[in-house]
């Protein structure tokens, strides 16, 4: 009996781990691209691209030889101050030929070495984003490829793949839970408190909220909802996403940080958006098939015509 019963249960390990891959890559493929892009256009045309990463920038070539590591010593290896944008378009080849699905697997490699090393040179310029797309980069790299929505596939008709394995929709999955899990264990040890709602009061006071002039974000019901929805969406994430209440909770999680991101300040909008992105490896591609329901056909009846 125990020897039945282990043995169900690793066939539902291996189903769980190593059978069909049915996550939504495309998605999260061009999500990923988008939010390198994004911030890196809004860089070079600000100028902060060379105030941020520049030879004589925040953190000076000089100073910064003996601090940056690999990969980050990338942009040190050459004392030309043009090497940086060497690396800058680097980056945007790769970011822009994973979002087309151009070599994905490759691309998704290269962009996550120039992403890293962009990151490591000044810690200072991401806030927290640059974790949530590390790993969803390096679930790319083994990802099923082509994807259907690529130019690998849709002009360079290569076939899709004929077996897939979910483990590296499982390793994004994994991580997004951990990541929510963690962020509700780090607010019930600091100010988030159950049954109280002074912290959302305060935040909304806080130059960081974009609304603060409205009053009607401090009324004490809007409080008290604000703190006790965040704990219970995110504290519970991890528990009912496995359950068949998946997609609905997707749907309401990316609607919260949607949420989130219009609230706040442009700090915190990359991050959300990498957190969008995340959420979609728990997408299936039979979420958004219509779901028809086929009706048998009548049973053929012999109709007899009798003579009087």
């Amino acid at each position: 009996m125990s020897s039945t019963v282990i043995k169900a249960a690793l066939a539902r390990l291996n189903e769980f781990f190593f059978g069909p891959d049915k996550a939504c890559w495309g998605l999260v493929r061009i999500g990923a691209a988008v939010t390198i892009l994004l911030p890196l256009i809004l860089l070079g045309l600000s100028g902060n691209y060379e105030r941020l990463y520049g030879h004589w920038g925040m953190l000076p070539r000089n100073e910064a030889v003996d601090v940056i590591y690999w990969p980050g010593f990338l942009f040190l290896m050459k004392a030309d101050p043009d090497w940086i944008w060497e690396i800058y378009w680097a980056t945007m080849a790769a970011a822009l030929c994973l979002g087309l699905g151009l070599w994905s697997r490759i691309t998704a490699g290269i962009t996550f070495f120039l992403f890293v090393a962009t990151v490591q040179r000044n810690l200072i310029s991401f806030n927290g984003e640059h974790g949530i797309i590390a790993f969803v980069l390096v679930a790319l790299i083994f990802a099923p490829a082509p994807q259907r929505w690529s130019l690998d596939h849709l002009l360079f008709k290569k076939p899709l793949p004929s077996r897939t394995e979910a483990w590296p929709a499982r390793f994004v999955q994994f991580n997004v839970c951990l990541m929510y899990f963690f962020t509700t264990v780090g607010k019930l040890l600091g100010a988030w408190k159950l049954g109280s709602s002074e912290i959302w009061y305060q935040i909304t006071l806080s130059d960081w909220f974009r609304f603060p002039e409205v009053e009607w974000f401090r009324t004490p019901w809007v409080c008290w909802l604000a703190v006790h929805s965040s704990l219970f969406l995110e504290g519970t994430f991890a528990l009912l996403v496995w359950t068949r209440l998946r997609f609905p909770l997707v749907l309401i999680m990316i609607a919260f940080h949607v949420l989130v991101a219009i609230l706040f300040a442009n700090g915190v909008l990359f991050f959300n958006i990498a957190a969008i992105v995340a959420l979609c490896g728990f997408l299936k591609t039979t979420d958004f098939r219509s779901r028809k329901t086929t009706q048998p056909a009548p049973s053929g009846q012999i109709v007899e015509s009798v003579r009087s």
